[in-house]
């Protein structure tokens, strides 16, 4: 492979020869002529690095040997050039020089006199021309020794009428060369100058398609995109992508391409290579006048290296070339790359330049030592929030409290880091907020400006013990007849911090509720909003405004998508499905909720994780797909979970699966450990955490009834006459604590009460509660009537497993065979009329019991006939109790094992079977791990 690559370039190279060097081409061509015709002279070929020039010397030297003539040639290197007349010496080992000449030069060498050596080196060549042509060739004249130089020169001027032809090539790094040269070549006509340039994207073309195993023409502008035409470039990166036998791809790091530059910028010479070492460093178009202070150079060095830059194709308007940077950036050790940047950021830090481009330069040298350059990273942090950039700016926060060394400045950057990280990551900003932040409060390094930042992170996290030192530790360090009092009243989290628990005074929670609605629609999201806006939304939902809740939740949500936060996305969709959850929309909670886990990026050991992955079990506990919640409480969660808020969430949503599940005493350990924790921190409200009505629950299935009415009579008093859901559930199990007859009209209060609360899923259990003790006091007809008011909104919430179960529990609530209405009608007519009355079409009735839509109406005409009515509207209610709900087995996804049969259309029995998940009766569950510290429960 290397042989054929190391062809394919020098093939590639006599390919270059002539392309776009037509010109230049037929000028050497007139002055081989010349030299042959006694017309001698000198020819400067000028061309940036890589252009070809020794490509045009080699041409001439075949073309001389062609002519007979005597070619002797040089190559200027930096080594050599300490030494007097070396150019010389190396004339010597050129092939068939004639002896004579190689005597006279021999003896040149040793010539201490420049000027004398550079007559009897003129008389030398011109005695040899007498008998065959000569041509001198110099390539990098600008390595060469000033000596050997002015002997070329001296040949160069006294050459007119003899077989001569001196020929000189040179880099554009006029730093580095005679300016004697450049000046000589100007004056005198007789002494020709040739300037190569890059190949332009038509000229890459042609040796694209002409170059040996020609490649596609197409990709010419790529490869003059990667190469700026620059010839020695454009061989390398051709036999790179040939040698490695596939489609044009960047340079590889270390390949030929990328030592192709660095060779181009090494033979460029010194200035050149610290230029380019500037400008790949800052990456950005900057000024001659900050690579010269970065560089180190003078400001004739810098354009030079710049011009020299340019000529070569490797500067892309005022920047390098992508890949050519790479390349440089590639061969610099760690030391040297975070050193520059280092100097840039310094440098652009004199210039006034923008806090963001300095930054760049300190991040990418992994140190901000200077005084300055905290303010800085903590500045561009700021711009770069502005532009939604999160991880730019969680960056430029880490690097400046690593670096910085004043403890407060440092614990106020802890803070706004654990902040910012939020953004992204809730399960970090915990850590972060609990970590450095904490540990300079106890040192008393935090300043005041930013304790109340912390109390809303702490918070937020449900850290409430620690938000509350916080706020402690701010009211000593401030004067207490100030603002401070002022501020927490007016701050939703902190307000509700100060007065956590019912015996407290609290502000009129009509008030709290606008000052939520008016937060939200005024407030932009940001880090610092962020924490009002959550307790904004968790005070509607609490006060029976979720839908309201949602409305914002959903706009805020869209938002955070919109600015690619995944923290933020994970709260507010947390949000929205506790919003959906309590108005009973279960599929949409459920949805809600798993969006919410799914952009957590960690997910072990977070606190936030509690609150949708509670929201789950409670879903699929009303819901009543009882497998679904035990594997989610079968999740892993960490114990300190249980020192948090979201802790609360978790082990009341656990404790309703328990108690829904038939593990009555271990779901009222949760309830009672749910208790001790809310009276340890002091937050015991029945809005926030109704365990009261959890625990009552629960005491009542283990016939403790009195313990029951003890608590619920607590809860109606705390919550007073207002709280549609809070009171309407309380009512409701007060009702189940007096005898059957008192039973209906609580019930009734409860139902009053709920029908506020927007809870549609708390309202179908306290109808069903009412239609028990309507069944119970043989009232049926009630019943039936409130029953299928239960299996409607059970089922249009979502709990479809549940709604067949109550199907189920209530198919015998009026048997066929008792009297009344409906009592004379045959079971197909029963099936017809029980689906009308529940608002079914015709055509959704025929669909639903596989029957053509005539057979439907006569049905129905033998119905209203037997039941002395005039149309559907007059259908007695109870007939949906006659609901057939044993229709034909369903297969697999709901399809009916029976040939022929039409999907089902929409309805009670569609919307059974749409359902994967079976139903599990109480015993039948998996089992369930039931963690926690349950074993700290006092009574």
């Amino acid at each position: 492979m290397g042989e054929r690559v190391q062809g394919d370039t020098w093939g590639l190279a006599k390919a270059m020869e002539f392309i776009e060097r037509g010109p230049e081409i037929g000028r050497l061509r007139t002055a081989l002529r010349d030299c042959a015709a006694a017309r001698g002279g000198g020819v400067l070929v000028d061309g940036a690095v890589g252009c070809g020039k020794s490509e045009i010397l080699g041409w001439v030297g075949e073309q001389a040997a062609a002519i007979g003539a005597v070619s002797l040639s040089a190559t200027g290197s930096a080594t050599a050039r300490a030494r007097p007349l070396a150019i010389l010496g190396q004339f010597l080992d050129g092939p068939a020089v004639p002896t004579r000449l190689a005597l006279a030069l021999d003896r040149l060498v040793e010539d201490e006199d420049t000027t004398r050596a550079a007559r009897r080196f003129t008389t030398a060549i011109h005695e040899a021309a007498l008998r065959q042509p000569v041509v001198v060739s110099l390539d990098d004249v600008q390595h060469a020794d000033a000596a050997s130089v002015r002997c070329l020169l001296h040949l160069a001027r006294h050459s007119g009428r003899a077989r001569v032809l001196v020929l000189l090539a040179r880099s554009l790094d006029f730093a580095l060369t005679d300016p004697q040269l450049g000046t000589e070549f100007l004056r005198r006509p007789d002494l020709g100058r040739i300037r190569l340039a890059p190949l332009s994207p038509a000229g890459v073309a042609e040796l694209l398609a002409v170059g040996p195993g020609a490649a596609d023409p197409g990709r010419a502008e790529q490869y003059h995109e990667l190469t700026g035409g620059n010839p020695l470039l454009l061989r390398a990166l051709i036999a790179e992508h040939r040698s490695a036998a596939g489609p044009a791809t960047a340079p590889a790091p270390g390949g030929p391409y990328g030592q192709a530059v660095l060779t181009c910028l090494r033979r460029g010479g010194t200035g050149m290579w610290r230029v380019a070492k500037a400008a790949a460093v800052l990456d950005a178009g900057a000024s001659a006048e900050v690579l010269r202070r970065l560089a180190d150079t003078t400001a004739l060095a810098t354009a030079q290296a710049l011009g020299a830059l340019s000529g070569a194709g490797l500067l892309d308007g005022d920047r390098l070339r992508r890949a050519a940077r790479n390349a440089l950036l590639d061969s610099l050790g760690p030391a040297e790359h975070s050193g520059l940047h280092r100097r840039a950021a310094t440098v652009l830090r004199h210039r006034g330049a923008p806090a963001a481009r300095i930054a760049t330069h300190l991040l990418a040298a992994h140190q901000a030592p200077d005084p300055w350059a905290v303010d800085v990273l903590r500045e561009a942090a700021e711009e770069a929030l502005d532009e939604d950039r999160a991880h730019r700016a969680i960056a430029c926060l880490e690097l400046a409290a690593e670096q910085c060394r004043d403890p407060a400045l440092r614990a106020e950057t802890h803070v706004r880091l654990a902040e910012v990280t939020g953004r992204l990551n809730p399960h970090a900003a915990e850590q972060r907020s609990l970590g450095a932040p904490l540990t300079a409060l106890a040192l008393g390094d935090l300043p005041e400006s930013s304790m109340t930042a912390l109390a809303h992170q702490l918070l937020s996290h449900g850290r409430l013990d620690a938000a509350r030192r916080v706020l402690d530790r701010l009211k000593e360090r401030t004067d207490p007849r100030a603002e401070w009092v002022d501020h927490v009243e007016s701050d939703l989290p902190l307000s509700w911090l100060r007065h956590p628990h019912p015996a407290a005074p609290s502000p009129d929670p009509v008030e709290r509720i606008e000052a939520a609605e008016r937060l939200l629609r005024i407030s932009g999201l940001t880090d610092v909003t962020l924490s009002p806006l959550v307790a904004a939304l968790n005070l509607l939902i609490d006060r029976d405004r979720a839908s309201r809740a949602e409305a914002h939740a959903q706009a805020l949500l869209a938002e955070s998508i919109r600015r690619e936060a995944p923290g933020w996305q994970a709260v507010f969709g947390s949000a929205c499905a506790q919003a959906a959850l309590r108005q009973g929309r279960l599929p949409d909670a459920e949805k809600y909720a798993r969006q919410a886990m799914a952009v957590l990026p960690e997910r072990a050991g977070s606190l936030f994780l509690g609150g949708p992955l509670a929201t789950l079990i409670c879903v699929y506990t009303e819901m009543g797909d009882y497998g679904a919640a035990a594997h989610q409480v079968n999740q892993p969660v960490g114990k300190d979970l249980f020192t948090s808020l979201h802790g609360l969430a978790y082990l009341r949503a656990r404790g309703r699966f328990l108690l829904a599940t038939d593990r009555v005493r271990a779901a009222l350990a949760d309830f009672l450990q749910v208790a001790w924790l809310v009276h340890t921190w002091g937050v015991d409200q029945p809005f926030f955490v109704p365990w009261r009505t959890d625990a009552a629950e629960a005491l009542l299935r283990l016939d403790e009834t009195e313990r029951a009415r003890e608590l619920v009579a607590e809860q109606l008093r705390l919550c007073g006459p207002g709280g549609g859901r809070i009171r309407g559930t309380t009512l409701r199990l007060r009702a189940m604590t007096v005898d059957v007859a008192e039973r209906p009209a609580l019930l009734a209060q409860a139902v009053e009460a709920l029908r506020r609360s927007e809870d549609t899923l708390e309202l179908a259990r306290t109808l069903e509660a009412l239609a028990e003790s309507y069944r119970a006091l043989a009232e049926p007809v009630r019943a039936a009537t409130l029953q299928s008011r239960v299996w409607h909104l059970t089922r249009d919430c979502g709990a479809r497993p549940r709604a067949r179960t109550i199907a189920h529990a209530y198919a015998d609530l009026l048997p066929a065979n008792t009297g009344g209405a409906g009592a004379n009608l045959s079971e197909s007519e029963r099936r017809v009329a029980a689906l009308a009355a529940s608002g079914y079409s015709n055509r959704g009735i025929a669909e639903e019991l596989f029957i053509t839509v005539s057979t439907v109406e006569q049905h129905l005409t033998r119905v209203y006939r037997k039941l002395d009515i005039r149309n559907r509207r007059q259908l007695p209610a109870h007939l949906r109790s006659h609901l057939d709900w044993c229709r034909p087995t369903p297969g697999p996804r709901g399809t009916v094992l029976r040939t022929g049969d039409k999907p089902r259309g929409t309805g009670p029995a569609a919307a059974d079977s749409d359902s994967h998940r079976q139903p599990q009766r109480p015993g039948e569950q998996a089992a369930v791990q039931v963690a926690g510290p349950a074993e700290h429960i006092r009574r």
